[in-house]
């Protein structure tokens, strides 16, 4: 029986225009060390969102750009991973997919785990295409961190907003599938609970949250994958993990036995900061546009929560035509318009007033 190839058929980003130096942000609330942000850390700048911006028109944005290079697709399947809904009780997937334009008749969610989420609906649409439910999905990973980042917190200079898109299909598909593996345990390293807009820590200063958090969830979901596929770190050419800093993917991947060569491709945070559930996809998405044929790529994943997700791809013969039509994510990334913070604070909706008139003018 001849089984097709399951894997990426194309994608596509999403990043606000927007930038704010990170050094803006500590000169106003003077809460911790520049140096440490922008050397130790790695991250200089972040993105903004304008007032029309959110999950959902970032994620059309991204939709848009990987159905582009796919003319004629019909649209079976659509999984939206974001955890800064602009709706607590409405699927915003429905929404892309009314704003896409591609009909009505399809599979179509929203899917919640922090930062995984995007990698969580890749999965979905994964087994969807394997199963031969559906002939192909579109996977979107989607945050705006940075609107529901407090001021003032310390994470407020490098949180971001950005979405991804990816294509799953069995057709001139650019990366296969080899496989994926996750696991999930109750940790409050962060927390919203409901009614809440801004993310916080549900743990306190000077506990081990990332050792317990972080660092084991994405240790034991790479691992499962290595060990259940019976590779190494050797076996791979690139890694991809959660990327909140640039600091954190050289951290998590010394731990498992990868090198800088390995990470350095995938890194992008320094000019755009924590993108959430849209950064381990747009990780994968800024090596696909540099890897050719045979090489193989492991993603990891990191939700808090906490789970990871572990998903292993090989490059097919495919990519580099797509390459050749594709607009890297590292040109997206260079078109940037600066703000200051009080314009930053002023877009993101920081500071609301009632909703009743204080005037008759206002």
């Amino acid at each position: 029986m001849n089984v097709k190839k399951v894997g990426i058929v194309s994608y596509g980003a999403g990043i606000p225009v927007c930038r704010l130096k990170v050094q803006e942000v500590i000169n106003v609330w003077k809460n911790t060390d520049l140096k440490l942000v922008e050397e130790n850390l790695g991250v200089t700048e972040r993105a903004v969102l304008q007032p029309d911006e959110d999950v959902i028109t970032l994620g059309v944005l991204a939709a848009q750009r990987a159905l582009d290079k796919v003319p004629g697709h019909e649209l079976q399947a659509l999984y939206l991973g974001t955890c800064t809904n602009p709706y607590d009780s409405r699927a915003s997937a429905s929404i892309i997919l009314e704003m896409l334009g591609s009909g009505y008749d399809a599979y179509c969610a929203d899917i919640q785990f922090a930062g995984k989420s995007g990698t969580s609906a890749l999965q979905i649409c994964q087994a969807l295409v394997a199963s031969g439910m559906t002939g192909s999905a579109l996977a979107i990973g989607a945050d705006t961190i940075n609107r529901n980042t407090a001021p003032g917190d310390l994470t407020e200079s490098y949180a971001g907003a950005g979405a991804a898109a990816l294509l799953v299909g069995t057709e001139n598909v650019i990366a296969e599938f080899d496989g994926s593996f996750s696991c999930a345990a109750d940790i409050a390293d962060n927390i919203r609970p409901q009614g809440d807009r801004y993310i916080r820590s549900g743990m306190g200063l000077g506990s081990d949250k990332n050792s317990i958090g972080l660092e084991d969830q994405t240790r034991r979901a790479a691992e499962g994958l290595m060990a259940k596929l019976h590779t190494s770190a050797a076996d791979y050419d690139y890694v991809v993990f959660q990327q909140n800093l640039v600091s954190t993917p050289y951290s998590l991947g010394k731990h498992l036995g990868f090198n800088a060569k390995q990470i350095e491709p995938g890194i992008y945070a320094g000019s755009v900061g924590d993108t959430g559930a849209a950064s381990p996809l747009l990780g994968l998405i800024n090596v696909l546009d540099q890897a050719r044929p045979g090489q193989k790529i492991l993603m990891v994943s990191y939700g808090f929560g906490a789970g990871s997700d572990a998903i292993a791809l090989t490059v097919t013969d495919a990519i580099g035509q797509y390459q050749k039509r594709n607009k890297p994510l590292r040109q997206l990334l260079e078109d940037k318009t600066y703000v200051d913070y009080g314009t930053s604070i002023k877009y993101e909706f920081k500071y609301l007033r009632a909703d009743y008139a204080l005037t008759a003018y206002l």
